[in-house]
């Protein structure tokens, strides 16, 4: 580390000639002392900083040249002015290398909202000291929790946050966006009460202990708080969506709104006092760098990466597995590792690799160079952590590049219950036992078992989509849909003839399928259909609509559904979020937020929130749609929702946000032992995962292709036991797909007929053929 500047002091002192009495006074040196000490000291540069939420003034502004998160005693420290500024002054070799902190205590004054009630610390990159605010403090946290340059730190916390303006200016000093874009102050703002209000929540834990004996600080509340605002960012987006805050007109009534947003977030942190022990002895361990110890020898590893249970009978876990082939690492130090799911309904077990269910194993992703998914027992990458504890991953070719942190404590000898309870309790969800006093009982772990708390931040994530609902009008769940010109068109049903615009028969149904992107975005005009005022009985009470009941399903594509349906009515409660491709400028895209009507999820009387733009790239062989400027609306998604021209059809895609994913993990003794508890079956890593029945189902739909598709049209429905509902009898080998069915539908234009072929378990499609007449091949895909 760099000599301060006491410390050079010092250094120079010792090198002094020994016939002087003494340094820097005494001793009866005199003129002899005077000539003998050096003329230049240290030369240092003028950093100046300005700390914001308003103009705070009075804050301790520092910098953190030990990385503790307060202002020491001999570090570079000053307090800023009415206007918020500081300049301090910075030995040379320092200048850039260290953050700098700024401690808002209770004697601060902000210019916008008054005296600090709660006292709170901000921070700012090392690189970047123009500014201290609530927003370069998410930036620094990125940077310390997974070594992102400030750069990509910064992009980070802006696709997260959708600010589209830098996030290491002073906010105070520029016009609120009129376009419906998120406002740099307010979401600072929000960070700020937010904080506050944590802070208030936890403070009684300073002084305690950690659960590795260590005593809880201030700063360690302070680091805790702003991890989990990373954390929180889709949700505090979400809530400064809602209409009290954006709707609050004066700063009072707004103070208010961000105050009860920022209480009810704080209530569901679950960053609680119980939560601190856990959560401070793992931030302690990751900031301590580990002693450099020999690579031990490759073994086969089992890691519990996620448990849902409620009985033996009904279940979902994820395992991560390595082989002793696959733990042996290559010369770039990188290991492999397996992605095993597994989800038990009834007693019917499906067995798949990536994806949120066995059908969404068939996900394809861009790689950068082709379009791929990711088949069971795939190799994904991963690196051994560095010196400083940091390490990464490559998920499925690419479909997500992670930093990773980690943590591990034992738990030989402790309880189940309590261990589960104590992970719990951190805000780790992602192990959920349903009554684990009854199922945990008063087991114990054996020796070896280890906890490891992981923090998980992408890098970068693929851009995806669901390869389904391609053969028929039955199947357009995946595929974008879009009405003809002149029901797009909208305008007042009343007016117009029957049979016609708004009044045309496809109004009834979910449109066509979209085959390219400029044919779907043609009807997407933002001009709704107009009906007369419904209603709906519900209860045997009767809810009207609005008097304009306006249909928007018909020139508009829909994002997401967010909130949560609350009360019964005419609408759900929850909001619609929609776009249509109008508006000023190239490429322009209109964002709505629209009510959800009651009996059919329909959207319903669309409002303007914001105006952006969106722009098609070719990757590959698809066209794929992405949007620009969302609001803040759409920060709260998980997931940028983009549109994939492929193979004639449009298809509905996703990217991932890159946001960080806590997760605690049991090692293969402790993941043994719980699943022995839990009766569940437990993974060998030497043996490769296999599919079972169940792991195909789902619907298959399927026609002639010496047919239109709709015509002739047979469906397979295989339910997770294996077998395909009451029309059917179904054999089929879950190891190579082969199937044979024999149905009494009436396709068959026979009493019975037997249908074989092969489903491909990967692609989502499969083929076959009718044992009867018309012999006719068939084509099927799942969905």
């Amino acid at each position: 580390m760099p000599l301060r500047p006491e410390q050079f002091r010092l250094t120079l002192c010792s090198a002094v000639l020994l016939a002087i009495a003494g340094c820097g006074g005494g001793g009866g040196a005199g003129v002899a002392d005077s000539a003998v000490v050096p003329t230049t000291l240290p030369s240092t540069t003028n950093v100046s900083t300005t700390v914001v939420d308003g103009a705070l003034n009075n804050a301790l502004v520092c910098m953190d040249t030990n990385g503790n998160g307060k202002c020491d005693a001999d570090e570079v420290q000053g307090r800023t002015d009415v206007a918020g500024k500081v300049t301090l002054a910075v030995p040379n070799a320092d200048v850039n290398k260290y953050p700098i902190i700024a401690v808002v205590g209770t004697d601060a004054v902000d210019a916008d909202h008054g005296p600090v009630t709660v006292a709170y610390t901000m921070s700012t990159p090392a690189d970047q000291p123009g500014v201290v605010s609530p927003l370069t403090t998410l930036v620094q946290q990125t940077v310390a929790s997974n070594g992102f340059s400030t750069a990509d730190a910064a992009k980070a916390v802006q696709d997260a946050t959708s600010i589209n303006t830098s996030l290491f200016q002073d906010f105070t000093k520029v016009t609120a966006p009129t376009d419906g874009s998120i406002s740099a102050a307010t979401v600072a703002r929000m960070l700020v009460v937010t904080t506050q209000q944590q802070s208030s929540a936890i403070k009684d834990t300073v002084g305690t202990s950690a659960m590795d004996g260590k005593t809880i600080t201030r700063e360690d509340l302070d680091k805790a708080i702003q991890k989990k605002l990373l954390e929180l960012l889709p949700s505090i987006l979400s809530k400064l969506s809602d209409p009290t805050v954006r709707e609050a007109i004066t700063p009072a009534d707004k103070e208010t709104a961000l105050l009860a947003a920022a209480t009810a977030l704080v209530t569901a942190s679950g960053l609680t006092p119980d939560a601190l022990p856990t959560l401070v002895a793992v931030n302690t361990q990751i900031a301590t760098a580990p002693t450099a110890t020999p690579e031990p020898a490759p073994v086969a590893l089992v890691s519990l990466a996620a448990l849902t249970f409620t009985d033996a009978s009904n279940f979902y876990a994820r395992h991560f597995t390595r082989s002793i082939a696959q733990s042996t690492l290559d010369v770039n130090k990188t290991y492999r590792f397996v992605d095993r799911r597994m989800q038990n309904i009834a007693g019917n077990l499906a067995k798949w690799g990536s994806g949120g269910s066995p059908a969404r194993n068939s996900d394809l992703h861009w790689n950068g160079a082709a379009w791929v998914n990711c088949p069971i027992n795939f190799e994904s990458v991963a690196t051994v952590d560095d010196a400083l504890g940091n390490g990464g991953s490559d998920y499925c070719d690419k479909l997500s590049v992670d930093t990773r942190t980690r943590a591990s404590f034992s738990i030989a000898d402790k309880t189940m219950a309590e261990v589960y309870a104590q992970a719990r309790a951190a805000g780790y969800t992602n192990l959920s036992i349903a009554d684990p006093v009854t199922a945990l009982g008063s087991a114990v772990f054996p020796a070896g078992s280890l906890i490891t708390y992981h923090r998980n931040t992408p890098v970068a994530t693929a851009i995806s989509y669901y390869p389904a609902g391609t053969l028929s009008p039955a199947g357009i769940s995946n595929v974008a849909s879009q009405y003809s010109a002149e029901v797009a068109a909208g305008g007042v049903a009343s007016t117009q003839a029957a049979g016609i615009g708004c009044n045309a028969p496809d109004t009834s149904t979910n449109g066509s399928l979209a085959t390219t992107l400029e044919g779907w975005i043609a009807t997407k005009t933002g001009t709704p259909c107009v009906y007369m005022q419904g209603s709906i009985t519900l209860g045997g009470v009767t809810y009207p609509s609005e008097l304009a009941n306006e249909w928007w399903g018909n020139s508009t594509a829909g994002i997401d559904r967010v909130g949560a349906s609350s009360v019964p009515g005419f609408y759900t409660g929850r909001s619609w979020l929609r776009i249509s491709f109008t508006g000023s400028g190239t490429n322009p895209v209109t964002y709505y937020a629209c009510k959800e009507r009651y009996s059919d999820g329909s959207a319903r009387n669309c409002s303007a929130i914001g105006t952006g733009s969106y722009t098609i790239t070719t990757l590959g062989d698809a066209r794929v749609l992405s949007l620009n400027n969302p609001p803040a609306q759409f920060a709260a998604l998980s997931y940028d929702k983009v549109w994939v021209e492929r193979g004639g059809f449009v298809y509905a895609g996703y990217q991932s946000k890159k946001t960080p994913n806590n997760s605690a993990r049991l090692n293969t003794a402790a993941a043994t032992a719980l699943l022995t508890q839990l009766g569940m079956p437990v993974e060998d890593p030497s043996v490769p995962l296999a599919l079972t029945l169940a792991s195909y189902a789902g619907i298959w739909d399927g026609h002639d292709t010496s047919k239109t598709a709709g015509t002739n049209t047979v469906r397979m429905t295989v339910s997770r036991d294996g077998s395909c509902g009451t029309d059917c009898l179904l054999e089929l080998n879950p190891l190579t797909g082969a199937y044979t069915m024999t149905t009494s539908l009436t396709t068959c234009l026979v009493t019975a007929c037997t249908y074989s072929g092969t489903l491909n378990f990967l692609t989502g499609t499969g083929t076959g053929v009718y044992a009867a007449s018309p012999l006719n091949p068939e084509v099927l895909a799942r969905r």
